[in-house]
């Protein structure tokens, strides 16, 4: 992605979150379940259900699922370079949280989830190197803990130009 003056790469940075996490089948499979009766749009209109662009967790949410929530900020834009930050939930309702076993992966539901999403973003060296000036790389994790859900609020630094 080119550099700008501007805060144009907000968006820009959400398309390839958004799409890094999609093509990650072990996601799509921890958030849909089984999909090989659906089709292409099918999977891309429930993804959108469970993958969100925004950091909004409404109360109401009925479903017993799991959820990925994130935004782009930038806490500091200095003359040369800005510091952006993406902020992720990777949240499971607990009826779910430890139902969910994959070969490869420990611990509960959110933590699979949070360590796929971690994978997705940050070890995969073509989408770590396909943000900013530089690799995106995990900053913190903490806990995301609530009546009904359970996971991992994590921080992803992106070095970038202004």
């Amino acid at each position: 992605m080119g550099t700008s003056n501007t805060i144009s790469e907000r968006g820009l940075f959400k398309e390839e979150i958004h799409s890094a996490l999609y093509k990650n089948k072990d996601i799509r499979e921890i958030l849909l379940g089984d999909t090989s009766g659906m089709s292409a749009r099918e999977i891309q209109d429930a993804f959108k259900q469970h993958v969100k662009s925004h950091l909004f967790i409404d109360d109401t949410i009925k479903e017993t699922d799991s959820f990925i929530y994130y935004d782009v900020v930038f806490p500091e834009i200095h003359p040369t370079v800005k510091v952006c930050k993406v902020i992720l939930y990777a949240i499971c309702h607990r009826d779910i949280l430890d139902n969910y076993f994959k070969d490869g992966y420990h611990g509960n539901r959110a933590d699979v989830l949070s360590e796929m999403i971690v994978d997705t973003l940050v070890v995969n060296e073509k989408t770590a190197n396909s943000f900013g000036i530089g690799k995106i790389s995990l900053d913190s994790l903490d806990l995301y803990n609530a009546t009904r859900f359970y996971g991992s609020v994590m921080i992803l630094d992106v070095p970038n130009f202004r």
